[in-house]
């Protein structure tokens, strides 16, 4: 058994590399005849490290469709062995238009030994159905036949980033991943701030479960009363069907702790029986026998067994945070059992390391937001280091959205439409609060920018302050 249970061992590989290759290989869908595919939400949250291959012809890649920003372009007609173009371990994503071409020559890059290879499924064509921005820049003609080099992981000994640094990160266009605000709506999801994820996010504290917490503690207020446990469950599950994509993270030290917790506990030994590997771990979590799940729910709940900061801090101090402990864990209750119960929008991801984040950064775009803006999705891992990356914009935008269905479900609890925009005031308020309280708790003395994008895909970086100044 490995010493992380949550980790497989692959030698003297990184957490963060380890943590990578796991989730890779947990959402990689197969096709019937067992071709790798990968999703294109899955695609579009990648940054760099993984290798976007574009085998589609000439006029093709800078047609109508356009390519994805970041694509190597390697005609199909061209590519005899990608096994010989990459390392055993590197990330590559073959992309054709509606995937057919790409299947074909993943199946057989993967036959070729290359282990974590996969083709976009559906091509471009689901890239665009689904909102993301392509572009036609003809510049990837001239990269005919080549390849980038993979990023080389950076020697910074860690402080706080500078505007410069910030600059340099969100300045390359060639790897920003754009999407209509009305794709976010139906089937993106809000992540939460933490620096330790790598993938391209919408940012806001908690992701999607903290915004609930938020939602449902303003309609306590609307109704006057605190919401039953039967009344957060009916949301839970009529925001998952609404929202298409619900979004909560844990990190390994919380996940080793809570599956410690659980093989102590004499009650869940017939249950967990041989799990051990890191893959059956995920499993086993994902979807525990029925009978145990509310035992697993209180481990979870316990102090250090939740790996997500913001929504661990207003348990811990609910008085700063304006809000009921136990509406918290109602609203995480709630949300696992729907995930239990074969919801599989509703996402729980692992983040890896400790924090070490070097400044908060708030992404923007300038005028106001329409349902066709498009939107970038910021890494928060910025120059061997990190940063909490927030979209207040955008956030303040679905808050609206939110409170406006949350109002409609006059059949679960006595609100009516009318109280919509009390409520999204009210998110905005305590919201802003609780983002403040969060910052202050972890990211004390951390540098503000400001990073606003025009119309174009130009964009300005402003230093605004520190954190508690």
């Amino acid at each position: 058994m490995a010493d992380h249970p949550l980790i497989p061992p692959m030698g003297t590989v990184s957490q963060a590399e380890r943590m990578f290759r796991l989730n890779w290989v947990a959402s990689l869908e197969r096709s019937p005849s067992g071709v790798p595919l990968h999703s294109v939400e899955y695609v579009a949250r990648q940054g760099p490290r993984v290798r976007l291959i574009d085998i589609r012809n000439e006029d093709e890649i800078i047609g109508p469709l356009g390519y994805i920003p970041g694509s190597d372009w390697l005609p199909r007609a061209t590519v005899d062995d990608l096994r010989s173009r990459f390392a055993t371990d590197d990330p590559v994503v073959l992309i054709s238009r509606g995937g057919e071409r790409a299947a074909g020559l993943a199946d057989a890059a993967e036959k070729a030994g290359l282990r974590y290879v996969a083709a976009l499924r559906a091509g471009i064509l689901a890239w665009h159905d689904l909102g993301y921005r392509t572009i036609r820049d003809p510049g990837i003609l001239e990269r005919r036949g080549q390849t980038r080099p993979a990023p080389e992981e950076s020697a910074r000994a860690g402080g706080h980033l500078t505007l410069e640094e910030i600059e340099g990160h969100v300045g390359k266009r060639e790897d920003t991943r754009w999407i209509k605000l009305a794709a976010v709506l139906m089937h993106a999801r809000c992540a939460c701030v933490d620096g330790r994820d790598d993938t391209a996010v919408i940012g806001t504290p908690g992701g999607d479960v903290g915004e609930l917490v938020l939602a449902l503690d303003g309609l306590e207020h609307v109704i006057e009363r605190p919401l039953t446990e039967g009344e957060v469950a009916a949301l839970i599950v009529r925001c998952a069907d609404a929202l298409g994509s619900l979004y909560m993270h844990s990190d390994v030290t919380a996940a080793n702790s809570l599956i410690m917790a659980l093989r102590a506990d004499d009650r869940l030994t017939e249950a967990i029986g041989d799990v051990y590997e890191p893959l059956e771990w995920r499993k086993w979590v994902a979807s525990p026998p029925a009978h145990v799940r509310d035992i697993v729910l209180d481990h979870l709940l316990t102090h250090g067994n939740l790996g997500c900061g913001h929504l661990k801090l207003m348990m811990q101090h609910p008085e700063r945070y304006a809000v009921r402990a136990d509406l918290v864990k109602g609203v995480v209750r709630a949300w696992m059992h729907h995930r239990w119960s074969d919801a599989p929008q509703l996402q729980l991801v692992v983040l890896p390391g400790g924090h070490e984040e070097g400044a908060v950064v708030l992404v923007e775009v300038e005028d106001d937001l329409h349902a066709y803006t498009p939107i970038p999705l910021i890494s928060p891992s910025c120059a061997g280091s990190q940063m909490f990356v927030h979209h207040p914009q955008v956030i303040a935008y679905l808050r609206k959205e939110l409170a406006a269905l949350l109002c409609e479900q006059g059949d679960v609890i006595p609100v009516e439409p009318g109280h919509a925009a009390a409520l999204a005031q009210h998110m905005e308020r305590l919201g802003a609060q609780q983002m403040g309280v969060t910052l202050e708790l972890l990211a004390n003395g951390l540098p503000i920018f400001g990073v606003v994008f025009g119309r174009n895909g130009g964009f300005r970086v402003e230093a605004r302050g520190h954190v508690g100044s």
